[in-house]
């Protein structure tokens, strides 16, 4: 299960990155010869917007976003590994829970007060459902991981042991 998400949060990232380098340009030929294409640099910011929130999502399950772990590691040394990964995994669900939230009440009360674009005439609130995805499968990751700690696993930088 876990290849399949990867290969399509993969998928949809690189889908997002194209769309968005091939809007902006076709923006910069389309200048030098004045054509109007004002649609360009809307479409290549909400391909940007999205591919965002569905990168964070692909890097959070395979570990590869940035982290500090000076800290973490020193308090390691003296507690052991899993409690501060267990620590670090409740933080990481409650602020996924809390962005999950928001997003979806501010998707929500952007189709009540829409927020138009002016090229391309988009209802921009709708963005917020990319948002509430990439939190939501971010959310979701963490609550495995944390079903791996509990089960007395450890999580690695490939994704965790005992899956």
């Amino acid at each position: 299960m876990t290849r399949y998400l990867r290969i399509a949060l993969f998928a949809m990232s690189a889908l997002g990155l194209t769309l968005m380098v091939a809007s902006l340009f076709l923006q910069v030929i389309a200048r030098e010869f004045n054509l109007p294409v004002d649609w360009t640099e809307e479409t290549g910011r909400f391909a940007f917007i999205s591919m965002v929130f569905i990168a964070a999502a692909y890097a959070t399950l395979t570990r590869s976003h940035l982290r500090v772990t000076v800290f973490s590691d020193l308090v390691a040394r003296h507690i052991g590994q899993r409690p501060v990964q267990t620590f670090h995994t409740l933080v990481l669900i409650g602020f996924a829970g809390v962005m999950v939230y928001f997003s979806a009440f501010n998707f929500i009360d952007g189709l009540r007060y829409p927020n138009i674009s002016p090229a391309l005439r988009f209802n921009q609130n709708i963005l917020f459902i990319m948002m509430s995805a990439g939190f939501a499968i971010i959310f979701l990751l963490h609550l495995r991981d944390l079903w791996v700690l509990i089960r007395g696993g450890i999580l690695e930088e490939g994704g965790p042991v005992n899956e």
